[in-house]
């Protein structure tokens, strides 16, 4: 009987475990920033900040976004959110640190975790369109 519990436990873990994560690629058009002075990609940074782990509200657990091909000044991260979040609704925003000041976007930005890959589409920082 033992050995019966135990075969169920390790089956359900192993189940609840090999849900795939919910992979999301965040995007952020900065062109127009740096065309105006609003944003300078050498002594300024850009995070994303948001409420569901591994992301978070306070400043130690933001995530970097980099230019990976400068020449179109979208800035991207990609997030792995544990599948436990699946159906979860995700608020997040964009961040931008300067040396003496901070910029929080502010409009609240909102996705539900639907545990397939996402690749968000590039948006501009403190848009109200998508």
């Amino acid at each position: 009987m033992k050995k019966a519990i135990l075969l169920l436990a390790f089956v359900f873990s192993f189940t609840a475990l090999s849900h795939a994560q919910t992979s999301v690629t965040f995007n952020i058009d900065m062109k127009y920033a740096l065309e105006n002075g609003l944003f300078n990609d050498f002594t300024n940074d850009l995070f994303l900040k948001g409420n569901i782990s591994p992301l978070s509200t306070s400043s130690a657990g933001y995530l970097e976004m980099t230019d990976t091909a400068p020449v179109d000044s979208i800035y991207s991260v990609v997030v792995e959110f544990p599948a436990i979040y699946d159906g979860d609704l995700l608020e997040y925003n964009f961040v931008i640190k300067r040396l003496l000041s901070t910029e929080n976007e502010e409009r609240k930005r909102e996705l539900t975790l639907s545990g397939e890959a996402e690749d968000l589409p590039a948006i501009k920082f403190n848009s109200y369109d998508w």
